[in-house]
């Protein structure tokens, strides 16, 4: 919830903008007025006038506009009368114009304020939705540092298709990065899928080489789920989408596992981006040689999912992200080199390295695709009780 200076602010902000805009439009007036009187009957800049309330209409709320209105609507007369064309020919269709245009010029500022009011309250919406699927990381979890980072690419949303996650299985911290296929709000079920099988399997203490599939058995079960309520419930308009969720959805996704002091790092990859390990001033890539398909799909393979070692020096950063980030393109087509940048910020704590990527990426490019990102520090201490 906002705390109360700042929305003390905000209030001070909702009254400052319109009072300042209807200002501003008075000395416009007082202005066009003084040169339309002074100037003599040659000049006639009165229809000046009439264009204030509808460009006020854009910035600023009806009350406003209104103020506005009342305030131009004699200053205009004014202007008839010295350019003599407030006569019974010209005054009615003259003044019937001025009333007609600040009617809807109040109308136009009452619309587009309450659709402001909308936005803003679906803006909330969808902020406090990815507040509760997308929970923040604790800064700390056993002996790594961690922190998270979700950059949306629709700038009037928060959240999108890619997800994040951390657990604590029998001692050892876990972590999942991954991305849904798809983009936009009809992802969002697969994610809640996801993030919910996720944490049922810390609490079950399923090991990391069964994880994949535990989660793809959870996500296909809830579809599958979901679609036989959909046509018991009569619904048939939602069981073929139903369907098509369940032939097409899957998810890539990569996830880490701290072993003792972080020395170790045990991964299983299923059709992500090769995560990225920052030692000394280096970025290395760890690719895994036999990824798995991504969740969802599991069942087209029969191998058994490889779980890859990596070891940890004190001080070293995992940085784990999604797809968005290595394909973001600047104006030439060039993709965000990642690994040649990040590794000048290996030394950075994990939130200042999240900062700096950000950063450097938006001067890089513009978001195209939503980027999740998560880096995992161990300790330059050894942790204790």
């Amino acid at each position: 919830m906002p705390s109360v200076d700042a929305q003390r602010r905000e209030s001070e902000e909702l009254w400052r903008g319109p009072w300042a805009v209807v200002a501003l439009a008075v000395v416009i007036l007082a202005l066009v007025l003084a040169a339309d009187v002074l100037g003599g009957y040659r000049i006639r800049l009165g229809g000046i006038m009439l264009a204030l309330p509808a460009l006020a209409a854009v910035f600023t709320g009806p009350w406003a506009v209104a103020v506005i209105s009342g305030a131009m609507m004699p200053a205009y007369v004014v202007t008839l009368a010295e350019n003599h064309r407030l006569t019974w020919e010209d005054a009615p269709v003259a003044i019937a114009t001025g009333v007609v245009i600040s009617a809807a010029a109040v109308g136009a500022a009452a619309v587009r304020e309450r659709r402001a009011r909308q936005l803003a309250q679906s803006r909330r919406v969808t902020a406090q939705t990815q507040q509760t699927l997308l929970r923040p990381l604790p800064p700390r979890l056993g002996p790594m540092e961690i922190s998270s980072s979700y950059l949306a690419s629709d700038a009037e949303s928060t959240i999108g298709g890619d997800l994040y996650a951390c657990a604590m299985v029998d001692g050892r911290p876990r972590v999942i990065v991954g991305d849904v296929q798809g983009k936009g709000l009809s992802t969002l079920e697969v994610v809640l899928l996801m993030l919910n099988a996720f944490r049922r399997a810390a609490w079950q203490g399923v090991a990391l080489p069964d994880l994949p599939g535990f989660l793809d058995d959870a996500v296909r079960r809830e579809l599958s789920l979901a679609r036989d309520m959909a046509h018991e419930s009569g619904d048939f308009t939602q069981e073929p989408e139903m369907g098509r969720r369940m032939r097409e959805s899957f998810v890539t996704a990569v996830v880490a596992e701290i072993v003792g002091d972080g020395e170790e790092v045990r991964m299983v990859n299923c059709g992500h981006p090769a995560p990225l390990l920052l030692h000394e001033g280096t970025a290395r890539e760890l690719a895994s040689p036999k990824p798995a398909l991504p969740i969802g799909l599991l069942g087209l393979d029969t191998d058994p999912v490889h779980v890859e070692s990596h070891r940890m020096e004190p001080g070293d950063t995992l940085l784990l992200y999604t797809d968005g980030l290595v394909e973001a393109r600047n104006a030439a087509g060039e993709f965000y080199p990642l690994a040649e940048r990040v590794g000048h910020w290996a030394t950075r704590p994990p939130a200042a390295l999240l900062d700096a990527i950000q950063s450097d990426l938006r001067r890089h490019a513009l978001l195209d695709d939503d980027i999740a990102m998560v880096t995992l520090r161990r300790s330059t201490a050894r942790q204790t009780d």
